[in-house]
């Protein structure tokens, strides 16, 4: 017989629940949705002292970090849609899981929402583009908030939004018109150019990197060229509804160019679109999001 555990409306003890089913596989349920999950006791591979419970299924995982206050803090990994439940279906499922019990007050998570194109074996960053063209991420709306750790938490969310707006509303043309002085820049002084990238380190050889470069621009001038006078929010937009295999291409391509510099002697050329766009990928992808579960999820 299969054991079942159906999220109570009320809030639970996590130690009885933990008692109940650990090492055990039983049926996680609410009014609508089931799951046939696993809960074990585990170690993390960072902290040998850190034991952890971690829930598993095909759709997610949910490791409980047992360290005071116990069980406080909670990480989701690894959602995603099923043959029956669709991704925002199966995180609204987690969230009320994890807000019928008393102990656990906030959740954290990484963000890599993508979502399949139509015929086709593409996907597209989901919360990239999101944000790009409506300025909130997949999982904002569940009510989590962008951080990053210093000596203390530090919510970053106002400003990855003031970002998204930013690379959202540079114009096309304006896009397109920089990337052509930057090849013309390189083709005037060949071998005497610097090209700095991202990572902060410098060339003075930079053919190689500027067929790569040069085969990525292309194909971005290609692709933006017939949208020149809408905004890259725009643009985006448009192409998703269109071809959006091109959007999953366009994405790759833009995150392959590393270069946020050219320059020889006093003369430099800077990509601002490209650099505004990077900052908005590292802020999505690098940071933790958090979600508080006191607060009711609407």
């Amino acid at each position: 017989m299969t054991i079942e555990y159906i999220i109570p409306k009320k809030k639970t003890d996590i130690h009885d629940f933990i008692k109940k089913f650990r090492n055990k596989t039983f049926l996680l349920k609410n009014d609508s949705m089931e799951f046939e999950v696993k809960l074990e006791k585990t170690k993390s591979f960072v902290n040998s002292k850190l034991d952890f419970y971690i829930i598993t299924t095909n759709e997610f995982t949910i490791d409980f970090f047992y360290k005071k206050p116990s069980f406080e803090n909670v990480y989701i990994a690894r959602i995603s849609k099923s043959e029956k439940y669709s991704g925002t279906d199966v995180v609204k499922f987690v969230i009320e899981f994890l807000k019928s019990f008393k102990q656990v007050k906030k959740a954290y998570l990484k963000d890599a929402a993508n979502v399949s194109c139509k015929n086709s074996d593409d996907t597209i960053d989901l919360s990239l583009y999101k944000l790009i063209t409506s300025y909130i991420g997949f999982y904002q709306k569940f009510g989590f908030r962008l951080v990053i750790e210093h000596d203390k938490e530090e919510d970053i969310t106002n400003n990855m939004v003031r970002l998204a707006k930013k690379v959202s509303n540079y114009k096309v043309k304006d896009i397109l018109e920089n990337f052509k002085e930057i090849i013309k820049f390189v083709e005037k002084y060949k071998q005497k150019v610097e090209i700095k990238s991202l990572y902060n380190y410098t060339t003075k050889s930079p053919i190689y990197s500027l067929a790569e470069f040069i085969k990525n621009i292309g194909y971005l001038y290609f692709t933006m060229a017939p949208y020149k006078k809408y905004t890259f929010g725009q643009f985006i937009e448009k192409l998703n509804n269109k071809k959006c295999f091109m959007l999953s291409q366009l994405f790759t391509s833009i995150r392959s160019i590393e270069f946020i510099e050219f320059s020889y002697e006093k003369k430099k050329i800077i990509p601002h679109f490209l650099i505004d766009y990077y900052r908005l990928f590292i802020y999505k992808n690098n940071y933790e999001w958090k979600g508080y579960y006191m607060k009711k999820i609407k």
